[in-house]
């Protein structure tokens, strides 16, 4: 048996109705990190900026193979200018941060806290658009 036209139309808005009446507005009550897109990590929810977040990292972990005088992969973190060089800042998809994202090729030489350090690289790039400090 078919419903005729103007009763299926009144149950959708009957139901929509029903539905926006279930769903309200209400602030976050969760302003830690969410641990996205890698897992739960000690990153809080300050502004991520190279300078004061990235740069003591990639000196570290990747500075090595990747300065000026070995250009591993073409790729240098000697400077600001040098680490955002054919990067696109607020794009996830960045090289950058897929190589440092958890089983790219540049994770595994993260010698602190790998998570925390996967996902300070993916919000200083996509949240903070490659800020250079704050």
């Amino acid at each position: 048996m078919s419903w005729p036209r103007a009763a299926r139309r009144l149950l959708l808005l009957s139901a929509s109705a029903l539905v926006c009446a279930c769903v309200q507005e209400q602030p976050a009550t969760d302003t830690g990190d969410p641990g996205f897109p890698f897992g739960p990590s000690a990153v809080g929810v300050q502004p991520i900026a190279y300078v004061q977040d990235i740069k003591p990292i990639f000196d570290r972990d990747c500075l090595s193979c990747h300065s000026e005088r070995r250009t591993a992969g073409n790729y240098s973190v000697r400077s600001y200018a040098d680490t955002i060089a054919g990067q696109r800042p607020g794009d996830a998809s960045s090289s950058v941060v897929v190589d440092c994202a958890p089983g790219g090729s540049m994770y595994r030489y993260f010698t602190g806290d790998a998570v925390t350090e996967a996902t300070l690289v993916f919000r200083w790039m996509v949240v903070y658009n490659g800020m250079q400090s704050r």
